[in-house]
């Protein structure tokens, strides 16, 4: 199934140079937002997660389409 990843500005080095920050992955049935990211390495425990603008729950599964976003929850200024 496809999902769209969007990672946002410190998070876009997580994926590979050439996507500027989006992509599309291919996800078996059952992952979660939290699976998905912490396989690209993203530190969960510092992190916001949306699933079409969204909070999900922690086990909610993807579904086709989605759009998982994520970024640094701590915050600079």
């Amino acid at each position: 199934m496809k999902v769209h990843i969007k990672l946002i500005a410190t998070y876009r080095e997580y994926l590979p140079p050439d996507c500027q920050g989006k992509m599309t992955m291919d996800v078996d049935e059952g992952t979660t937002a939290v699976a998905l990211l912490t396989s690209l390495g993203i530190p969960i425990d510092e992190s916001v997660v949306l699933v079409d603008g969204r909070s999900p729950r922690r086990n909610d599964p993807l579904t086709e389409g989605v759009t998982i976003a994520s970024f640094s929850a701590i915050g600079g200024g």
